[in-house]
């Protein structure tokens, strides 16, 4: 592997980007957000305890609500001191983890400490009402104003990406498009030569290595940076929930292979269950009326069912509203044979834009907010399906998957929603849903679903992305 010399080290990749960060700035405007949504918390659990008090009478004046106010404090400094401040390099998913963590920790030594060494001075209603609220806005308001900070070109710290050409691209690529994250690639070049002067006002540098190439001698120790963050060449493997080993001279990582703990597996089919309960009663009137509409716009059953490949490979027949005319198939072939473009995108996507087999209207309506999906409910609470999984695909579908891409999805059971749901619904190519849909079951953890069951609720109701 080449070695960049001095003159011909840095290749600008987002000059754009390379004024954005303003860490400490940063950090002091997410504390004082966080600490403006903690104090509309405790507000709001103080008037909820007010109209609670006609059953379970309480006294609350000003003492109480500054009282309140002031040990709430506690939270904000939990979450600078867990790293989340402003937390650069954190995915969504483990931030939502250490948000909770830190919430629930915080409301719980507040109760203890306040049982223990005041003997129950304050409110427990208005504590717990408080952490309710907390603990589900919290999340929410970080994802917000880190979507804000991104929109405004205030997230992120500027990184130099060293590596092989080909693999630093992809990289680069992959940051650029994950801003989340917040490491933004400003520069980038071969690996370095000792003694080579840091760009300004840069301390994090990102080595992205080459299973085909050697690493220089010395190339860790020669790089002026702060922080250096290593990028194996591993192919496919689990990124989440990994942790490193120190085995003397040679660095060791574990890797937490949640699926194959079993009472990961108990504790999804609980969530499912007790999701797919509430989820049902509410989503019963809903498919009531689109039944109605359908049968009204169009001849044929309302419900279709369609054989999908389950957990472990075993079919099961999954249920939709139906949105498409009854002579879909014939349709699809005549469509086809007029326009080889659509049978390009087809191949492409398993997907069409503008598909002459749904019905009008409505069954554009019920797609674009996936309510034809919502009868899926009833398979989820049967045990063949997940409210999160990898989707059932139909048999066409998955016989234009690898082989391994089809053996990972048989380690889970198929989702009414899923990462490439969220991350573009019907818009992913068939390469991207097969890399994300082996991102989410090599990486489960309870975590990750909560995540993306937030997401998908945030791509329901945008209606983007579907069709």
């Amino acid at each position: 592997m080449s070695i960049a010399s001095p003159a011909s080290t840095y290749a600008v990749a987002r000059g754009d980007d390379a004024a954005a960060p303003r860490p400490l700035l940063i950090t002091l405007l997410m504390l004082l957000l966080d600490t403006g949504l903690v104090q509309v918390a405790v507000a709001a659990a103080i008037l909820v305890r007010l109209a609670l008090a006609h059953w379970v009478p309480i006294g609350i004046g000003f003492e109480t609500w500054s009282q309140m106010a002031l040990v709430m404090l506690v939270l904000p400094v939990g979450y600078f001191f867990a790293g989340l401040y402003p937390g650069y390099g954190r995915t969504g998913v483990e931030r939502l983890r250490v948000r909770v963590l830190v919430t629930v920790l915080g409301f719980g030594g507040l109760i203890l400490f306040d049982y223990l060494a005041q003997n129950g001075q304050w409110s427990r209603g208005i504590l717990l009402i408080t952490a309710a609220i907390v603990v589900v806005a919290v999340p929410v308001w970080d994802a917000m104003v880190r979507h804000w900070l991104m929109r405004t070109r205030w997230w992120g710290e500027p990184a130099v990406v060293w590596g092989p050409a080909e693999r630093r691209q992809t990289v680069i690529a992959t940051l650029n498009l994950q801003r989340d994250l917040g490491w933004l690639p400003v520069s980038e070049g071969e690996f370095p030569v000792p003694g080579m002067s840091p760009l300004p006002g840069i301390k994090l540098a990102i080595l992205v290595l080459d299973r085909q190439a050697a690493l220089p001698p010395l190339t860790v120790e020669a790089l002026p940076y702060s922080r250096v963050v290593l990028v194996p060449d591993m192919g496919n493997v689990q990124s989440l929930w990994v942790a490193v080993r120190d085995l003397d001279t040679h660095l060791g990582l574990e890797m937490q292979r949640n699926l194959l703990v079993p009472g990961n597996r108990i504790l999804k089919r609980c969530l499912d269950l007790l999701l797919g309960v509430v989820a049902a009663a509410l989503a019963l009137p809903i498919v009531l009326a689109a039944a109605a509409a359908i049968k009204f716009m169009s001849p044929g059953p309302v419900f279709f069912a369609q054989t999908r490949e389950g957990h472990r490979g075993v079919p099961f027949r999954m249920w939709k509203l139906r949105t498409m005319v009854t002579d879909a198939d014939r349709r699809l072939e005549a469509l086809f044979a007029a326009s080889p473009d659509h049978r390009v995108e087809w191949e492409q996507n398993m997907k069409l834009r503008d598909d002459p087999r749904i019905i009008p209207r409505v069954g554009h309506f019920l797609r674009r907010f996936s309510v034809d999906e919502l009868p899926q409910l009833w398979n989820v609470l049967r045990g063949e399906m997940s409210l999160i999984g990898p989707r059932p695909l139909p048999d066409y579908h998955l016989a234009a998957l690898d082989r391994d891409g089809t053996d990972l999805r048989r380690h889970v059971r198929p989702g009414m929603t899923g990462l490439s749901q969220v991350s573009g619904r019907s818009s992913c190519s068939l390469e991207e849903q097969q890399h994300l849909d082996g991102y989410y079951v090599r990486n489960w953890s309870l975590w990750l679903d909560l995540h993306i069951l937030a997401r998908t609720v945030l791509a329901v109701v945008r209606g983007r992305g579907a069709w």
